[in-house]
């Protein structure tokens, strides 16, 4: 259930700007593969993903580890393309919330996040 959560918030964090760069369907298609989601499916499931706009808000990744992971990801989704947007860092801080990571865990998340991203991107 955690990997299908994290793939509707990284869906929804995809739509936020209106561009989903290949690197970002990389991530997703990632996921996707990891929650055992075809492509069907998956198309569907990026078709309504920009009508959603209160998904940052209710992500449900109950273990604090899980959802600090989760939340790595999604910031290293955010960052793949070079930056994070406005609308994407709005999305990141809701998000944050939902997954209750507050303070320095927020702090330590993100950086860890804008590394990974960081990391990837510099390798190619």
């Amino acid at each position: 259930m955690d990997d299908v959560e994290l793939l509707r918030a990284a869906l929804a964090l995809a739509a936020i700007d209106g561009k989903l760069s290949r690197s970002e369907m990389g991530v997703i298609e990632g996921l996707a593969n990891r929650a055992g989601i075809g492509k069907a499916s998956l198309d569907a499931m990026l078709a309504q993903a920009g009508k959603n706009a209160d998904i940052a808000d209710n992500i449900l990744i109950r273990d604090p580890a899980k959802a600090r992971k989760a939340f790595e990801l999604l910031v290293a989704q955010a960052r793949i393309d070079g930056e994070v947007s406005g609308p994407e860092r709005d999305f990141l801080v809701r998000a944050a919330a939902s997954l209750k990571i507050v303070g320095d865990d927020f702090d330590k998340s993100y950086q860890a996040g804008i590394k990974r991203a960081d990391a990837i991107r510099f390798k190619r």
